[in-house]
């Protein structure tokens, strides 16, 4: 008789349990045809196509993640260059899955085309 493969226990690495957030890129802010408003910011989600599913992620928290040139205090833990500015998506942006979003502090124009992360929480699943 052949014998089972043992159990191996998963250890609790986050790096193995995978990430919770989808990538975002932004590609620009809200704006008309002559004035630009910075407070409100659009983002593209990958894998979203249509309004519907843009509606899903309306009230999830968004985080911009960007290295600073000086290092910072961070209370517990060893000084970081790692900043973020949080924020929220506030409503869909047209027909093909891009998401409106404000943030804390508006988005710095070197962010333009860079990544965003739209954490899957708060979740009414």
């Amino acid at each position: 008789m052949a014998e089972a493969a043992p159990i191996v226990a998963r250890k609790n690495d986050p790096a193995l349990n995978g990430r919770l957030y989808v990538k975002a890129v932004f590609s620009g802010f809200t704006r008309g045809q002559r004035n630009q408003n910075e407070t409100s910011s659009i983002l593209k989600l990958d894998g979203v196509f249509n309004k519907n599913d843009a509606q899903w992620y309306v009230g999830k928290r968004v985080v911009y993640v960007y290295k600073a040139h000086n290092k910072k205090n961070v209370p517990g833990a060893a000084p970081s260059r790692v900043r973020c500015i949080w924020g929220r998506v506030t409503r869909s942006h047209g027909n093909t899955g891009s998401v409106r979003a404000k943030f804390h502090k508006n988005l710095p124009a070197t962010a333009l085309g860079q990544r965003i992360r739209v954490m899957l929480y708060p979740s009414n699943i």
